[in-house]
């Protein structure tokens, strides 16, 4: 029986389909999937494959029209999402590797046929999550295929042993005493807006571009099941000082937005970090994604959590045309 992709239009089918997928991630669920497509401007797609009645993948992508071009992404541009794309799902007993590999590679040519047939595309472009290690099917569909890094830090140790692997300086930064009265809080919607703001004026004051607007981060707190967008600041005397923006869910935290740098002297970034890690830890979460291992500056800094390096995919079919134009494009931006 061969694969068949159907688009998914129920919120709670969609979403239990991702409890038994095997790369989810809090930006696959039908609420974020749908601030996605409004901050984009963009037409979604929630593509399912099946075989018979079972599903066996899913993949969502946006639709994106720019004067004669159609795009289709996913995640959407501008919006910084690190990952989405397509990922198995497998109920019951899982199937042995050929079984397994056989039903991936099918579902994901099925995919890219209903794409080509339905939307036609100029341009594809897809970013893997962490652990989706099978991208075959897309090279052999001459899909580019770029590696990139994230480093994840293992939430699932002991806090005494996590801390002992950080690196001295880190352990110093978030153990010693200081001298002013520091908080760190949980906040909501106006905490989002103070740290999508900080955050965007420093991206300025390095002359790079932060297109995220805080109304979709807020959008996406207010769309997604309490807990899942946590804004965690540091406050100094009760001003915020630093802040950042983490998306957790299916066992995994993203740090996602946020984290520019702190005023004044305290290392309230790694405070911060360190005190997310020990609450995430304690609601059952095993895995603090730091969101990026690609730029070499950022890298350093990160490294000293003790992460582990974990590749995942970023994928692009397009024109020679249109490659020209993606690259003037880029170099514009």
């Amino acid at each position: 029986m061969s694969i068949e992709i159907r688009s998914v239009d129920d919120d709670e089918t969609w979403n239990g389909y991702l409890d038994h997928a095997r790369t989810p991630t809090p930006f696959h669920r039908a609420e974020s999937l749908a601030a996605l497509a409004r901050a984009a401007d963009a037409r979604l797609h929630r593509l399912g494959g099946f075989k018979g009645q079972e599903p066996v993948g899913v993949f969502p992508v946006f639709e994106l029209e720019r004067g004669p071009v159609t795009g289709v992404f996913s995640p959407p541009p501008d919006l910084k999402v690190p990952y989405l794309g397509p990922s198995l799902v497998v109920r019951g007993s899982r199937p042995k590797r050929r079984r397994l590999e056989r039903q991936h590679h099918e579902f994901v040519e099925r995919a890219l046929d209903h794409l080509a047939a339905t939307v036609d595309p100029s341009l594809v472009h897809l970013r893997t999550p962490p652990g989706y290690e099978d991208v075959r099917p897309f090279s052999w569909r001459a899909y580019d295929v770029d590696p990139r890094y994230t480093y994840v830090v293992d939430l699932s140790r002991d806090a005494d042993d996590l801390l002992a692997s950080f690196s001295s300086d880190a352990r110093r930064n978030v153990t010693d005493d200081y001298d002013v009265d520091y908080t760190i809080d949980v906040g909501g919607p106006a905490e989002i807006r103070t740290i999508v703001e900080r955050t965007a004026a420093r991206y300025a004051e390095q002359g790079e571009p932060f297109p995220v607007e805080p109304d979709f981060v807020v959008d996406l707190y207010e769309a997604l099941p309490e807990g899942m967008v946590r804004p965690t600041v540091c406050r100094v005397d009760g001003d915020v000082v630093a802040g950042t923006i983490c998306i957790e869910g299916y066992g995994t935290a993203i740090r996602w937005l946020g984290s520019a740098k702190p005023a004044g002297d305290l290392p309230a970034n790694d405070i911060i970090d360190w005190r997310y890690c020990r609450a995430a830890a304690d609601r059952g979460v095993t895995a603090f994604d730091l969101a990026g291992a690609n730029n070499q500056r950022i890298a350093e800094y990160k490294a000293k959590f003790s992460p582990d390096l974990v590749p995942y995919y970023r994928l692009k079919c397009c024109s020679r045309t249109m490659d020209v134009a993606v690259s003037l494009y880029n170099k514009l931006r």
